[in-house]
């Protein structure tokens, strides 16, 4: 008798603690009963990849999108890595450019290869010096992959200068 009496002691002060709190309206509108929503809430990915949905299906936000606004309300840090969920890979009309240190040589194209979207390079390496392996790129695009989100733009000029 006396655990009972223990236990409703604990989840009236957890109650009157919440109503108290100025911290999170969660917990402050819906005392005790509340904290099952932010313990739901971490487990939510793993409730999300074998039962309910996935990262785009609560519309009409994203679940990055609530994660990026519920971190900005806190004033936490809401940054959050460049990327995306979607398969561009097999959506038709997404540009995909692919890093290679030298261009293919075949001919082959892709068969969902748009071929509007192509870019061949002008310029022929090792023509202007008469090299016996000249060759055009199959890209126009052929600078080392980095992030131009962290160089300068005189770094992103200078590279698209000499590419």
């Amino acid at each position: 008798m006396n655990w009972i009496i223990g236990l409703v002691a604990v989840v009236v002060l957890v109650a009157l603690y919440d109503i108290l709190q100025k911290k999170h309206a969660v917990l402050r509108n819906f005392p005790v009963v509340g904290h099952f929503r932010y313990m739901l809430e971490a487990i939510g990915p793993e409730l999300r990849q074998y039962i309910v949905a996935d990262n785009n299906e609560e519309l009409p936000f994203s679940r990055d999108d609530r994660s990026w606004i519920y971190a900005s309300a806190k004033k936490q840090n809401n940054y959050s890595g460049f990327g995306t969920d979607d398969p561009v890979e097999k959506s038709p009309n997404y540009l995909i450019i692919k890093h290679a240190t030298l261009g293919r040589m075949d001919t082959h194209h892709d068969e969902q290869q748009d071929p509007k979207y192509r870019l061949p390079c002008a310029k022929v390496l090792g023509g202007e010096r008469k090299r016996r392996r000249r060759f055009r790129p199959e890209s126009v695009v052929n600078i080392s992959a980095m992030s131009y989100g962290s160089l300068s733009s005189a770094a992103v000029e200078a590279m698209n200068r000499g590419a």
